[in-house]
Order: structure tokens, then C-alpha cells, then sequence
């Protein structure tokens, strides 16, 4: 179990990295946090969704995602962090993800 000094520790990690990133990446940090949430605990912080959104306004907001995961540039991107993943796991340096009871990852 995380100790409230630790968890204090963390939020100022994070804080400090999300500080320095440009807002088109720290909006890319919140929607990656949410994806874990979802797969440790199946449910969304409701700070961060918007409950009220109609589904003509999902739809778009995935649409928007479409364009732009589809465009070159993403492409690259995506296919050069796949490449450093493939290099650090093939380095040794990548490890297994393991989740405790809690649904909280740990090094593996």
C-alpha cells in the first residue's frame, strides 16, 4: 500500500513533467492516464470526461483522433516509439508490467 508520502512524491513527479511538456502533449498524458485508469479500475475519474457529451460529439472527438493518428507525421512518431520500445526490451532495459490486487502496476 502506498503511504501518503509516496503518493505526494508521485503527484510531484508528475507535476513537474506535465510543467514542461507543450499542452498538446500534456493533453496526450491526461488521455494515457485515463486509459490506465480505465484498465485498473473500469471506470473514468469524472473530472476529466465530459458525462454531458452528446454522441454526435464523441463521434467527432474520435473522428478528430482518426485524422490525426492517420497523418504521416504520426505515423512517424508512432513507428519511432515502437522502434525505441523494441530497442529497450532487446537492451534489457524494458521490464514486464505487473499489477497487484490493488490493480496498481509494479515492476515486474
Amino acid at each position: 500500500m502506498k503511504t501518503i508520502f509516496q503518493t505526494k512524491e508521485y503527484e510531484q513527479k508528475l507535476s513537474g513533467i506535465v510543467r514542461r511538456l507543450p499542452p498538446e502533449r500534456v493533453a496526450q498524458v491526461i488521455d494515457f492516464a485515463q486509459f490506465i485508469e480505465f484498465q485498473t479500475t473500469k471506470t473514468y475519474d469524472d473530472d476529466l470526461i465530459d458525462k454531458d457529451a452528446s454522441e454526435e460529439e464523441v463521434a467527432a472527438e474520435n473522428a478528430r483522433w482518426d485524422t490525426l493518428l492517420a497523418t504521416d507525421k504520426s505515423q512517424r512518431l508512432l513507428e519511432k516509439m515502437a522502434d525505441e520500445a523494441l530497442a529497450d526490451i532487446q537492451a534489457g532495459r524494458a521490464r514486464p508490467m505487473v499489477f497487484t490486487e490493488e490493480g496498481e502496476i509494479t515492476p515486474g
